[in-house]
C-alpha cells in the first residue's frame, strides 16, 4: 500500500555551507519527473536516458530549467521496491549552499513535486511494508542516538530484534486465542482442547515476560534521554563551580554572592560513555526575595524530577552534615560531596571531598557518578531487549493488564469466552507496536516528530 501517488522531495543532509547537498525524491513517476530536468550537455538541455538506467547506478549530468543551467550534479537511482520507500528513489547531489537548494526545490516543484513532510519518507516506508512500525521508529531514534549505547539499542530496534521479541509474544497470544476459540466451536461435544491449568500456566508465564520487558523501560529511557542529574545545596557552596567544571565551560554565573544562581540551568554532558542533562540549581534556603523564592521552588521540582542528586556542601561549614534532601531521600540516589578543599586543606574527612577550582579530586566524584548511573541502568533490566520508548511501554502495559484479567477469569472458572476477549484485548494492544493495529491518528503522532528528510 503506498501512502500516496504524489512525488515528494526534501533535502537529505544539512542545507547551507557544505561540500554537497543531496536532495531525495521518492514516488510514482519520479524517474520521468528526473527526465525533465537531467541533461548530458551543459551547454544545451540533452535529456539523459533516464529510462535505461538500472537500480542502484549513479550517472553524472547537469540539471537544467527550461534552457537554463542550474548545477552540475549526480544522480542515484533505486528502483521500486528495492528502496528504503518502497517507491522509485532519486537522490540528486548538488553543490552545497542554500542558493543552489532553492533553485532546484523551485525547479521540483514547478515539475509537480512537493515538500516532503516530516517523517514522509519513513512513513512511506511503513506503509509500503518495507519496515514495521517499532523500526521505522528506530530511525528517529538512530539519528538522535548521542552515546554508544543509545546507538546500540535503536541499531537492535531498527534490525528487528525487538520486532521480533513483539511478534514472538503476539504469535503466543494468537496460538491461546485460536484454541480457546475454537473449543467454543466443538462446546455441544464437550472436547476440551486446552486444560484451563495447563492455561493458566501459559498466561502467568506470558505475564512475567510482559512485565520483564516493561520494566527495561526504566533502563531504556535513561540510555535514550539521559540521566537527569541535579545538583543542590545551600547557596554559595561551589554547586555553579561543579556545573562549570564538568562542562569545561563558564556556563554558570559563579560569585560569592550568596542567591547569584536564581534559577535552574540545563545542559547536556557525556561522562563515561553515559549522556547526563545536567542541573544546577537555585541554592536551597529561606528567602524573602520573590524572584529567588520562585527559583528555590523550581530547584525543588528538578530535584523531584533527578535521577541522581549531587548533594554539595563546602568545607567552610562547621556542620557539614546539614541536611537539605537526602534526609528525605529513601531512594538512595544522592551523592553527598564536600567542595572547597583547596581553602582548608586537610579539613575534609569526607569520603567525597573536591575543590571544583583546582580540580582537585573531581576525577574521583565523575567516577562515583557514572558508577551510580551505570547502576540505574542496569538495575531494571532483567530482560535481553530493552525498550526506549514510552508508546512501547504503554502498549506493552496494557497488554499486561488484559493478560492480568484473564488470569482472574481463568481462576475464578469464567467461560472461554470472556478469558477469549481478555487474550484478544492484550493482542490488539501489543500489535500496535508493529503497527498491525495502528490508526492514522498513532501514524501521523509518530512521524510528525521526525526530522524533515527522513
Amino acid at each position: 500500500m503506498s501512502f500516496d501517488n504524489r512525488i515528494i522531495f526534501a533535502s537529505a543532509t544539512m542545507v547551507g555551507e557544505s561540500g554537497i547537498t543531496v536532495i531525495r525524491l521518492s514516488g510514482k513517476d519520479t524517474f520521468s519527473l528526473v527526465s525533465n530536468c537531467l541533461s548530458k550537455s551543459y551547454n544545451e538541455f540533452l535529456p539523459a536516458d533516464v529510462d535505461h538506467y538500472t537500480s542502484h547506478t549513479t550517472h553524472h549530468g547537469y540539471l537544467f530549467s527550461g534552457a537554463d543551467f542550474i548545477d552540475e550534479v549526480v544522480v542515484t537511482f533505486f528502483k521500486a521496491p528495492n528502496s528504503y520507500t518502497g517507491e522509485d528513489v532519486a537522490e540528486i547531489s548538488t553543490h552545497g549552499g542554500s542558493y543552489i537548494y532553492r533553485k532546484v526545490s523551485d525547479l521540483l516543484m514547478k515539475l509537480g513535486a512537493f515538500h516532503a513532510e516530516p517523517g514522509e519518507f519513513s512513513k512511506r516506508a511503513y506503509l509500503n511494508g518495507k519496515m514495521d512500525l517499532a523500526q521505522a521508529e528506530a530511525v528517529a531514534d538512530l539519528i538522535k542516538a548521542k552515546t554508544d549505547q543509545a546507538n546500540k539499542l535503536a541499531l537492535q530496534q531498527l534490525t528487528g530484534k525487538f520486532s521480533g521479541k513483539i511478534k514472538e509474544l503476539r504469535e503466543d497470544l494468537i496460538n491461546y486465542c485460536s484454541l480457546l476459540e475454537l473449543e467454543l466451536d466443538f462446546s455441544e461435544e464437550g472436547i476440551d482442547l486446552v486444560e484451563k491449568d495447563v492455561l493458566l500456566e501459559k498466561v502467568n508465564k506470558l505475564i512475567a515476560k510482559f512485565q520483564s520487558l516493561t520494566q527495561s523501560y526504566e533502563s531504556g529511557k535513561i540510555i535514550k534521554n539521559g540521566v537527569n542529574l541535579a545538583i543542590i545545596g545551600r547557596p554559595n557552596v561551589g554547586k555553579s563551580s561543579i556545573f562549570n567544571y564538568f562542562l569545561d565551560e563558564n556556563r554558570a554565573i559563579v560569585s560569592d554572592i550568596p542567591g547569584t544562581t536564581r534559577d535552574y540551568l540545563e545542559e547536556p554532558l557525556i561522562m563515561g560513555g553515559i549522556q547526563f542533562n545536567l542541573v544546577d540549581t537555585a541554592g536551597i534556603r529561606e528567602t524573602k526575595d520573590v524572584i529567588e523564592k520562585e527559583g528555590v521552588r523550581r530547584s525543588k521540582v528538578k530535584i523531584e524530577e533527578a535521577d541522581i542528586v549531587l548533594e554539595v556542601d563546602d568545607v567552610t561549614n562547621s556542620n557539614i552534615a546539614v541536611e537539605t534532601f537526602s534526609e528525605t531521600d529513601n531512594s538512595g540516589k544522592t551523592i553527598k560531596v564536600v567542595n572547597k578543599i583547596d581553602l582548608m586543606p586537610g579539613k575534609s574527612n569526607a569520603a567525597l571531598a573536591v575543590s571544583a577550582k583546582s580540580g582537585e579530586k573531581m576525577d574521583v566524584l565523575e567516577r562515583e557518578i557514572v558508577t551510580k548511573a551505570k547502576e540505574l541502568i542496569s538495575k531494571n533490566n532483567q530482560s535481553d531487549v530493552i525498550i526506549t520508548n514510552e508508546r512501547h511501554r504503554d502498549c506493552l502495559l496494557k497488554s499486561c493488564e488484559y493478560l492480568v484479567n484473564a488470569r482472574e477469569q481463568i481462576e475464578r472458572g469464567g467461560g472461554n469466552e470472556l478469558i477469549s476477549f481478555e487474550i484478544r484485548a492484550a493482542m490488539d494492544s501489543i500489535s500496535e507496536i508493529i503497527g498491525k493495529t495502528a490508526n492514522v491518528d498513532i501514524l501521523n503522532n509518530i512521524f510528525t516528530k521526525f526530522c524533515i528528510g527522513k
